[in-house]
């Protein structure tokens, strides 16, 4: 029994240095890719995607392998040409359910964000510069995973802030409410298309 017990102890303490080291290593880059590298630096890229200073890649030679997801449909991030960000679709609930007991089991329990309009639900880890959002999309049937290196991925938030600044809240009837909030949808919508959504 004793010797059970320190199986299962050195087997934990194997799967948590095998997080943090993951985790050091998601700090210096995405799969090789170093975050604030020049697109010109990452061989094999098609851009698939460019709006601004935003613009997405794929590598169709390359299948990634993400945790325990393996896929070809990696996307990545560039703003004004520096990596910021990696999306990766999940094509199964259990693949998403898989995914997400992992982030929790290595950074533990998310942050979850429920957006009831767009039937959309986000799962969020942060770990020092590194954001990590799981998605799902109920009403369009998609998932996605995704990280973003914090310190440029504020600087294209700081640029959709300016590109469409909020709307003065000065006193409105209840229909100029309305369609006040339908201008928060729509301008949150044109940020969320920046990032592919």
């Amino acid at each position: 029994m004793i010797r059970i017990q320190q199986i299962i102890s050195v087997f934990t303490i194997l799967l948590l240095i095998s997080g943090f080291s993951y985790a050091a290593d998601l700090q210096e880059g995405f799969l090789g890719t170093k975050w604030g590298a020049d697109v010109k630096e990452v061989k094999g890229l098609k851009r698939v995607f460019q709006k601004g200073d935003v613009s997405y890649y794929r590598n169709p030679q390359i299948t990634y392998s993400i945790f325990d997801l393996e896929t070809e449909k990696v996307t990545l991030g560039f703003f004004r040409d520096k990596f910021f960000a990696a999306y990766a679709e999940v094509e199964s609930i259990t693949v998403f359910d898989r995914v997400k007991s992992h982030l929790t089991q290595r950074f533990g329990s998310p942050t979850t964000i429920v957006k009831t309009q767009n039937q959309q639900t986000i799962y969020r880890w942060k770990y020092e510069k590194i954001k990590t959002k799981l998605k799902i999309f109920e009403k369009k049937g998609k998932m996605k995973l995704a990280f973003y290196y914090d310190p440029l991925a504020e600087k294209v938030n700081e640029v959709q802030r300016e590109l469409f600044p909020p709307v003065p809240a000065d006193s409105f009837s209840m229909d100029d409410r309305t369609r006040q909030e339908d201008m928060q949808d729509l301008k949150l919508k044109r940020r969320m298309d920046v990032f592919g959504f």
